[in-house]
């Protein structure tokens, strides 16, 4: 009981306190005060009013803290007030009434305070009491009887003495320590007894509270294995990889020397590496037996096991090869065993070897493109020195009156330099080291990925093979979908480990890493799930040996497929600064880095604008003054941008159920899925003719505020769109019959899929000009003749001045290789020829560049050929094949009817399968050519640049086609004319042409009618895409010169009701390099498989497999980089289609390969700045 006075509070104006006792009465208020918020805060509590704040002030003053329990605990409180009778303490008095009564409203529910244990022995005597008197009065006494029972010990086990206790706990010790000394553990009752005369074991514990806690003495024979096993086994463990009869570790007497000898089967590690047959331990070595269970060995000091360090040795018997431990200060602990433990796998796993070979050969990479880069800087050092000569003068050559600098890179004069050369070589030299650090991170983390998914693997095929799940894991490699961006960080692997999940007769599945970890928990528990009940686990879900252990999710498998990342489509969105809509079709890149078919993606920027200011951010010419400010940007700094999906194509057969897309865009969170809005899944055999189409019809506007950030991303980055789709029924890991039929056309739509997106065809017209009688020059008519395959014939009037006009076009819907004919830099006639009219017509038909596609084409497929063959020959003659093997033959055979098929159309394209040098089957224009020769780059789709490049340092312009020569072409015979004229919508130029100066008299002197004469007229035209270079177009010319038209012929010519023909032109087809995927020798599939196993990691030539998928899937930049200039040049068509061409420059075109090039429409071309071609 506590009994506490209050002291009543007190007013200074009243009381008249001064000195001390104002601040004792200052004081006595601030904790009646205190003491009267609790109270208030009780009662609000008490009555439900407090519904916010539930905090009670009890620290505030030592006052209301002292008085804690008897205000709000568990106590019964009574508050006396006393009040004044007097009406001067009016206030006073009404105050300690509300006082008195926000205390009465405080409830206490306060209970007895007593001893649990008495108060439990209390309730279960008046139980036990209960159940006495139920027993008497009642007939059915057993259940009564067991439940008095349990209440009659519950008393005696509550009641007993602490002695009675400690004897009973004295008695479970002794019954363990029996137990753990028959396990062949030695424990004493003060923790762990070690006798320095004896061999032994102690535990290695993740745990450091668990660390070195057990001690295995060690027999002079001592088996190791599992309690179940048929003969009872000194060390008994348990737990994954244990064999139930494990090893035997043996005591030699005489040399006293102690080895070990694993049984079949057994996992057994000594110091990091699997032995399989009897080995020497020694002082300080490290096992592992199954999947975790580490020991030390110790041996006494008199015996001939010790050595000086555990350091020391080559191999597993005397402590473990290249792996150097750390110094002997750094105790053996779990950690420094398992560290071993992934050292050794690495140092012994092939994969490492060939990711040394990539490090050594990345290496040597960069040491020759820094030699190359030196060169190239010494080379414009030199001219730059040259330029400053004194005996040059600046303003000896007109070129130089440009008051720029020579780049040797561009071939070309800039206006202003970007930087100097130390600059940009310390700018490039910054680039290289980042990159090659980052490369040097990704690398390590891909061999400690793999290692760790090997183990994380071979713990899974050892449950699935315990339990007999028929299933198998296996470490591949592939993409992740965020490496599929142009987004991912530039020099880091784009490939990850992951898991590939086979079951018989079921489809293959890929799990992630993280997948397998949190599966294989679910599988130990179901693993030991099975070993406690002890039954075999069937794949049948009703069976009745694994009734009682839940199958309905089965950890190994997946019954209910999932969806399967088909690729991801990239758009980029530098089409948002331009007022123009960009329809495109973008390709879907899968995680092997294979293009996977077409997404059909329309963006445009619906309202709002850019600035010019950063649209024309990579311009030379900065903003006029007066253009667009940034008040004027913040005034108006929202766009709307209208997204929209059309259709999907060419996916793949064995993803093409229930296809949708995926997609987030810039600050908006949630991810918007995209349906389709028609499926036709259940016909499969009409995509394989009309190929794999799905419909999505979505579209989507934005609103987005146009920051610094957002252009940024609009610039650089692109929107990545993922495509999913299911496994088609009917479609299995195997080929099916009707798989095989089809094999051709599939074949030849993928061949003619991937050659479309290297590959464009261009139009060269030519038009021959005459003065009139106006004194103009007017194009001359063509007259087509069936016997003449160039297009037609001109009709020249003899002693005419003339003109000749060329103009070269881009044809349309035909291919993807991005070109664009900035300009036409030369023009040459000549090779007059005169044949007669029985004679083969000519044409400007070549195949030279042809040959030279087919030779590498044919190489690359004889590769591939060899390879196959010796490893289905391997196969073919081995006797017992395991599953691995069979399926591995029948993965060859398939690559092999799809290489057959690719050698025929190789050989014989089909009419009209658009596989360069396929007959074609198109209906010419007037006056064009019916044949289409192919001009060959041979680009480097790595680098983007050509590699006709040799030499940086001479003045030749690189050029491509200057010897695809057609018949009757001699170099020597040409006449170089002089360009006066140059179109600024297309590309397109204008010459003077003398015929006089051929001195030929099949110029000179009228045509008969029984006579034909050729010419050749040779083109450069100057590209800057897919690289900066020079191509050299021919096109044979026919001509009829006449000396006056006569009275029939104008007859003729006036009656004729459809318009002359004055132009005639040859197409060619533009081919880039051959796909990269042909140099592929394997599946991209397989590949990866081969390249994350730990076996035969060496290819037929020498080349590791995993070097073979580094470089195949690094096409995945390729094809990035390859994209952006197609969609830049899809914009600039539009652009010139609109008429702004001109006057809008893309973005930040820098930051694209071969795009830092100034454009040559801009500049104004003379003869003598422009660099010899021929």
């Amino acid at each position: 009981m506590s009994l506490v006075d209050l002291a009543g509070s007190e007013r200074a104006v009243k009381t008249g306190a001064v000195g001390e006792r104002l601040k004792e009465g200052s004081n006595i208020n601030k904790s009646l005060t205190t003491l009267g918020l609790v109270i208030s805060k009780l009662a609000d509590q008490a009555s439900g009013k407090s519904k916010g704040d539930q905090f009670i002030p009890y620290r505030d003053s030592v006052l209301t803290w002292l008085l804690k329990d008897n205000l709000g605990g568990n106590s019964k409180t009574v508050m006396v007030a006393t009040v004044s009778p007097a009406a001067d303490n009016y206030e006073e008095t009404l105050s300690t009434l509300r006082y008195a009564d926000r205390a009465k409203r405080i409830v206490n529910h306060a209970v007895v305070n007593e001893d649990p244990n008495a108060r439990m022995i209390r309730e279960l005597k008046e139980e036990n009491e209960q159940l006495k008197e139920m027993l008497k009065q009642s007939g059915q006494t057993e259940d009564l009887r067991e439940r008095l029972a349990e209440s009659e010990k519950l008393i005696k086990e509550m009641t007993q003495t602490w002695e009675e206790k400690l004897r009973r706990t004295e008695a479970i010790h002794q019954e363990r320590q029996q137990a753990l000394e028959k396990m062949g553990i030695s424990v004493k009752s003060s923790g762990i007894k070690v006798e320095t005369d004896k061999f032994y074991l102690v535990n290695l514990n993740a745990d450091p509270s668990l660390n070195e806690l057990l001690v295995y003495y060690l027999k002079n024979r001592t088996l190791v294995g599992r309690a179940d096993a048929a003969s009872e086994q000194d060390i008994q463990l348990s737990g994954i990889g244990i064999m139930p009869e494990h090893c035997v570790i043996e005591i030699d007497d005489e040399t006293q020397e102690l080895s070990i000898t694993p049984l079949e089967g057994a996992r057994t590690f000594v110091n990091g590496i699997q032995i399989e047959e009897r080995t020497r331990l020694h002082h300080g070595d490290r096992l592992l037996w199954g999947n975790n269970h580490f020991f030390r060995v110790a041996c006494p000091k008199s015996s001939s096991n010790n050595r000086s360090s555990p350091s020391n040795g080559n191999n597993a018997s005397n402590g473990g090869g290249d792996y150097n431990l750390p110094p002997q200060e750094r105790p053996i602990d779990y950690e420094f065993a398992r560290e071993e433990l992934m050292m050794k796998a690495l140092s012994n796993d092939p994969i490492q070897d060939a990711m040394k070979s990539l490090e050594r050969q990345r290496e040597e990479d960069k040491n020759r493109a820094l030699e190359k880069q030196r060169e190239m800087y010494e080379r414009q050092l030199q001219i730059l020195r040259s330029q400053m000569s004194p005996t040059s003068s600046p303003y000896g050559h007109g070129h130089l009156q440009k008051s720029g600098f020579y780049d040797p890179l561009t071939m070309t004069w800039n206006r202003s330099p970007l930087s100097s050369p130390n600059v940009s070589a310390r700018i490039d030299r910054w680039s290289a080291d980042a990159r090659d650090e980052i490369f040097k991170r990704s690398l390590t983390k891909l061999k400690e990925d793999i290692v760790k998914a090997n183990s994380l693997v071979m713990e899974a095929n050892f449950l699935a093979q315990e339990m007999s799940r028929n299933t198998e894991f296996k470490v591949t490699l592939q993409i992740p979908a965020a490496n599929l961006s142009p987004n991912r960080k530039k020099g880091a692997f784009v490939s990850e480990p992951a898991i590939l999940v086979k079951r018989k007769n079921k489809a293959p599945q890929v799990w992630s890493m993280e997948k397998l970890e949190n599966k294989l928990i679910d599988m130990k528990d179901l693993y030991e799930e099975w070993k406690e009940k002890n039954a075999s686990v069937d794949d049948d879900v009703s069976s009745t040996s694994s009734s009682n252990i839940s199958l309905i999710i089965d950890p190994f498998y997946e019954s209910t497929e999932k969806h399967h990342l088909i690729g991801v489509a990239n758009i980029f969105l530098e089409v948002l600064f331009h007022d123009v809509t960009l329809d495109y079709q973008v390709p879907i890149i899968s995680q092997q880095g294979e293009v996977a078919g077409r997404l059909h993606i329309e963006v445009s920027r619906i309202s709002g604008s850019i600035s010019e200011r950063f649209a024309d951010a990579s311009s030379e010419v900065s903003s006029e003054p007066g253009s667009t400010s940034e008040k004027d940007v913040n005034s108006n700094n929202t766009i709307t941008i209208k997204v929209a999906i059309k259709a999907a194509r060419g996916i793949p057969l064995t993803l093409s159920n229930y296809v949708f897309c995926q997609y987030t865009f810039w600050d908006y969170p949630d991810a918007i899925v995209v349906p389709t809005v028609d499926s036709n899944e259940s016909n499969l055999p009409k995509f394989v003719h009309e190929g794999t189409t799905f419909k999505f019809a979505h579209e989507k506007e934005f609103t987005v505020q146009v920051t610094e950030e957002f252009l940024e991303y609009c610039s650089e980055g692109a929107l990545s769109i993922e495509v999913w789709g299911h496994r088609s029924s009917g479609f299995s890991s195997f080929r099916s019959d009707w798989d095989i039929a089809t094999a051709q056309q599939v074949v030849s739509r993928s061949l003619a899929d991937r050659w479309a997106e290297l590959k464009r065809k261009i139009e060269l017209w030519v038009e021959i000009h005459e003065l009139n009688e106006k004194g103009e020059y007017s194009p001359v008519e063509v007259v087509p003749q069936d016997d003449i395959y160039t297009g037609g014939v001109y009709q020249l009037r003899q002693g005419q001045q003339r003109r000749i006009v060329v103009k070269v076009i881009p044809a349309q819907d035909s291919g993807s290789l991005p070109v664009i004919c900035e300009a036409i830099t030369a023009i040459q006639i000549g090779c007059v020829c005169h044949r007669y009219r029985v004679q083969t017509s000519l044409d400007s038909y070549q195949e030279v560049d042809l040959a030279v596609l087919k030779l590498k084409w044919s190489d690359a497929l004889c590769k591939r050929k060899e390879y196959l063959n010796k490893h289905m020959k391997e196969l073919v003659n081995k006797a017992n094949k395991n599953e691995e093997e069979r399926e591995r033959e029948k993965n060859l055979v398939g690559q092999w009817i799809s290489l057959t098929e690719e050698r025929k159309a190789a050989n014989d394209p089909p009419a009209g399968s658009e596989i360069p040098g396929a007959p074609p089957t198109w209906e010419p224009l007037p006056g064009m050519e019916r044949h289409i020769p192919v001009i060959f780059l041979d680009l480097n789709t790595d680098e983007m640049s050509s590699s006709l490049m040799s030499n940086l340092g001479e003045s030749s312009v690189l050029v491509a086609g200057v010897n695809s020569t057609i018949p009757k072409e001699h170099s020597d015979l040409f006449v170089d004319l002089r360009i006066t004229k140059f179109s600024e919508e297309v590309c397109s130029a204008t010459a003077v042409w003398d015929s006089s100066v051929h001195d030929s008299p099949a110029l000179n002197r009228p045509t008969s009618a029984n006579d034909r004469v050729y010419l050749i007229l040779k083109v450069s035209v100057r590209l800057s895409h897919p690289a900066l270079m020079d191509l050299v177009l021919r096109k044979r010319l026919a001509i009829n010169v006449y000396k006056q038209q006569s009275l029939t012929e104008r007859i003729k010519k006036s009656l004729k009701r459809y318009d002359n023909l004055t132009a005639t032109g040859v197409t060619y087809e533009i081919v880039s390099n051959i796909p990269k995927a042909f140099e592929d020798i394997e599946d991209r599939e397989s590949l990866a498989l081969m390249a994350a196993s730990c076996d035969n990691n060496n290819s037929c030539d020498g080349e590791s497999y995993i070097e073979k998928y580094t470089r195949s899937v690094s096409a995945v930049e390729s094809i990035l980089a390859l994209d952006r200039l197609r969609q830049e040049v899809a914009i600039k068509e539009l652009l010139a289609a609109k008429g702004s061409y001109r006057e809008a420059l893309l973005r930040k075109t820098l930051s694209v390969p071969n795009m830092g090039v100034l454009s040559l429409s801009e500049r104004t071309f003379d003869r003598e700045t422009l660099p010899p071609l021929f």
